[in-house]
């Protein structure tokens, strides 16, 4: 996504949010989020306002709409093997994932066993 896309993105946020759109807030979000197509963003913004009303809208709910389409895809598409008991394979491979993940914790998952 172009600087001229990042502020477009944010221009339409505004009309929700009334945020102020200047050349470093459209710098500082296209450093984050520049390498996401426009399309994915703007429907980040799209899925962020219809399950988060009143929760301000920033560059890492873009980040997490992308991380959960990827998880799905993997989820979807494999071949990969099957998941650990009380796990979820996609979660697991996002998190392991350098591209993606945050390292380990970076990610969390609810296990169906009980706590040791």
């Amino acid at each position: 996504m172009n600087k001229s896309e990042v502020s477009k993105l944010l221009t339409v946020a505004s009309a929700i949010d009334h945020r102020s759109i200047t050349p470093e807030i459209v710098n500082a979000w296209h450093a984050i989020v520049g390498d996401v197509p426009f399309d994915e963003a703007q429907a980040a913004l799209i899925a962020h306002r219809r399950t988060r009303p009143g929760v301000y809208f920033e560059p890492g709910h873009i980040i997490e709409q992308r991380k959960l389409r990827i998880a799905r895809e993997r989820e979807l598409n494999g071949p990969h093997p099957a998941p650990p008991p009380g796990k979820r394979w996609a979660a697991d491979a996002i998190e392991n994932d350098p591209q993606w993940g945050s390292g380990p914790g970076g990610v969390q998952v609810a296990s169906l066993e009980p706590p040791h």
